[in-house]
């Protein structure tokens, strides 16, 4: 019987918008695992908490976490901010503070609660800008995922750290008309599904190395999340 490895995050794991990481990690182990895809898109930490008992139920050998982009993402503007509470019902504006929290009971509760091998991956970079308040927030947050991961005896999955060291070879050149934001991401959306232009090409026509709209991946970006993934899962696999 082969294992179950769960892969459970946001729009970045389900891939439906950019390169999909889980679509490489699930053929890189093809016939030596059954991989589920748990990502949901627009989901926060909080909704990843609320949905536990269903990836519980799964009882998975292996869990891959990804979350804490749109965490990131909410806390760009008090009008981002209000969208992502309406929409997802927080019951808090989240904060460091709530994601920590949020994060820890997760991972309490996964560790208790299944046998699975649990990998948890910092956060991929947020714009390509060093001088952005959300790629200077990626990296905080993802400081925090590595001290509580750590402190929980987990495996921590450095990502940020991989995607940071990538940027850092090279130069990328994004348009500066192009900011983060939800009409930037759904504009990408019709040129791709509409247009039939591919991440890849519209990536490159906006400047970046690893995205196609500061947030979701392009090939490169996606290949190193499943790289990342990849070398927790030989550990074991």
């Amino acid at each position: 019987m082969m294992n179950t490895v769960v892969c459970l995050g946001d729009s970045i794991t389900y891939g439906n918008v950019g390169v999909s990481y889980f679509k490489m990690l699930k053929n890189e182990f093809m016939g030596k695992a059954n991989f589920i895809n748990s990502g949901i898109n627009g989901n926060l930490s909080y909704d990843i908490l609320r949905r536990l008992d269903s990836i519980i139920a799964m009882n998975p050998d292996f869990i891959i976490l990804l979350i804490g982009t749109n965490d990131v993402w909410a806390t760009y503007s008090e009008k981002v901010m209000k969208a992502y509470m309406r929409k997802n019902k927080l019951p808090e504006k989240t904060s460091k503070e709530s994601y920590a929290r949020n994060l820890t009971q997760i991972l309490k509760r996964l560790k208790v609660e299944t046998g699975a091998h649990i990998g948890v991956m910092s956060l991929p970079l947020i714009t390509e800008d060093p001088e952005h308040i959300l790629f200077k927030r990626s990296i905080e947050y993802s400081e925090l995922i590595k001290k509580i991961t750590y402190e929980m005896k987990l495996h921590y999955v450095g990502l940020n750290e991989c995607q940071r060291d990538y940027l850092s070879k090279r130069k990328s050149n994004p348009l500066t008309e192009r900011e983060i934001s939800w009409r930037f991401t759904a504009m990408m959306m019709f040129k791709h599904f509409f247009l039939r232009k591919s991440w890849d090409m519209l990536s490159q026509e906006n400047g970046f190395l690893l995205t196609v709209d500061h947030v979701h991946q392009n090939s490169t970006g996606a290949t190193l999340i499943k790289n990342c993934a990849s070398e927790f899962l030989k550990n074991y696999l």
